[in-house]
C-alpha cells in the first residue's frame, strides 16, 4: 500500500491576508487609472472608485490614506511600469542607443493607452493644496524612475551619469506636456521622435559611433 501523502499545508492567515491586500490595492490602482483616463483627473471621486472596485471607501482610505494619496499612486505607477518594462528588456548584444529606442517606444505606447497619468503627476505635484507627503511621494517616484533609466542605459564601464538621466526624464515630460496642450490628434512619438533622435545621437558618439 503506497505511503500516505501529508495533506498540503494552508499558508497562514497572516500571509493570505498580506496578499488578499496587495491584490485589492493593485485592483484599486488598475481602477482608478481607468477613471482617470476615462474622465480627468478632476471628476474622479471615491464612491466612484469604491463602487468600480468593489471595495468600501473606508477601505479606501485605510489602504492609502486620502484621495490624493490614492490619485498619486495611480498616477506613478506609470513609473513603475515602465520601469518593469525596461528591466525586463534583455541588455545582451544591445548597444545603449538601441536600448534607449525601446525605451522611448515603451514610453509613447505607455502614454497613448494612459494619455492622463503624467497630467495627474504634474498637477499633484504642483498644486499648492495637495499635501506635502504625496508631493514627496511623487518626487520619490521619480527618483526611482531616473534610476532605472541609469541601470537600463549603463553598459560595463559606461554608467549613464544621472544628470544625463534626469535630462532625459525631463525632456520626456516636455515633450509629454506639449503633446497633451494640444488636440493630440497626432501620435506622441511624434513630439517624442526629436528627443529620441537628440539622445539616440549622443548615446551614439559616447559609445564611439556603436
Amino acid at each position: 500500500m503506497p505511503p500516505t501523502r501529508p495533506a498540503a499545508q494552508k499558508p497562514p492567515a497572516s500571509v493570505t491576508k498580506n496578499r488578499r491586500g496587495l491584490e485589492t490595492r493593485e485592483r484599486v490602482i488598475a481602477v482608478t487609472r481607468g477613471l482617470i483616463s476615462a474622465h480627468g483627473y478632476a471628476e474622479v471621486t471615491l464612491d466612484q472608485i469604491s463602487a468600480e472596485a468593489g471595495v468600501a471607501k473606508s477601505s479606501l482610505l485605510w489602504h492609502f490614506g486620502s484621495k490624493e494619496m490614492l490619485l498619486a499612486e495611480a498616477a506613478t505607477s506609470l513609473f513603475r511600469d515602465i520601469g518593469e518594462g525596461l528591466g525586463a528588456e534583455p541588455h545582451r548584444g544591445k548597444t545603449a542607443a538601441r536600448r534607449l529606442e525601446n525605451a522611448f517606444d515603451r514610453v509613447a505606447d505607455y502614454f497613448t493607452a494612459n494619455p492622463e497619468a503624467k497630467g495627474v503627476v504634474l498637477a499633484l505635484l504642483f498644486s499648492g493644496s495637495v499635501p506635502p507627503s504625496v508631493r514627496e511621494e511623487i518626487r520619490r517616484s521619480w527618483d526611482a524612475h531616473v534610476q532605472d533609466l541609469v541601470d537600463a542605459l549603463s553598459a560595463p564601464g559606461r554608467p549613464l551619469p544621472a544628470p544625463m538621466a534626469r535630462l532625459m526624464v525631463a525632456t520626456i515630460h516636455g515633450c509629454y506636456c506639449h503633446w497633451y496642450a494640444s488636440d493630440r490628434s497626432e501620435p506622441i512619438a511624434g513630439f517624442l521622435a526629436p528627443a529620441r533622435e537628440l539622445f539616440s545621437d549622443w548615446l551614439r558618439a559616447r559609445d564611439g559611433g556603436e
